[in-house]
């Protein structure tokens, strides 16, 4: 039977407290996602998606970066589903069986300053990330 390893770690603590977020501020978290764990590493090519979701009712700029790179930003290009909820799903990333891999990801959350006006302060949101894996079939 084939072992099947996906791992996600996170580097910090994933808190951003948007209480605290005023127009200008930027918030950061990081976290990884890995074929491997407890030097033992998958039997079986695996394929992940990560999805954000958020009301987006204050005007964040939400963006996912892996490693250096931008590959996505949440804004209402995206569809919200039957709850109001802004989903934003990533492209789809393979981690192949034969190499240990660990993939570095962050999310940057960014209140821009041109939204210092009074309508915002008593906004509230939240950001759900999700990362889901599955065995890739050939």
């Amino acid at each position: 039977i084939a072992e099947f390893i996906f791992d996600t770690k996170r580097t910090d603590i994933i808190k951003l407290d948007f209480a605290d977020l005023k127009p200008g501020d930027t918030k950061e978290f990081e976290f990884q996602v890995s074929n491997t764990k407890d030097n033992n590493i998958t039997n079986v090519t695996t394929e992940y998606q990560i999805t954000i979701k958020t009301f987006h009712f204050m005007p964040l700029l939400i963006e996912l970066y892996k490693g250096d790179d931008l590959v996505m930003t949440c804004d209402e290009k995206y569809k919200r589903n039957t709850d109001n909820a802004l989903v934003c799903e990533s492209k789809i990333w393979e981690l192949v069986h034969d190499t240990e891999k660990t993939e570095n990801f962050k999310i940057k959350v960014s209140f821009p300053i041109e939204y210092n006006t009074q309508e915002y302060t008593e906004l509230v949101d939240y950001i759900d990330l999700g990362i889901s894996s599955w065995q890739k079939i050939e």
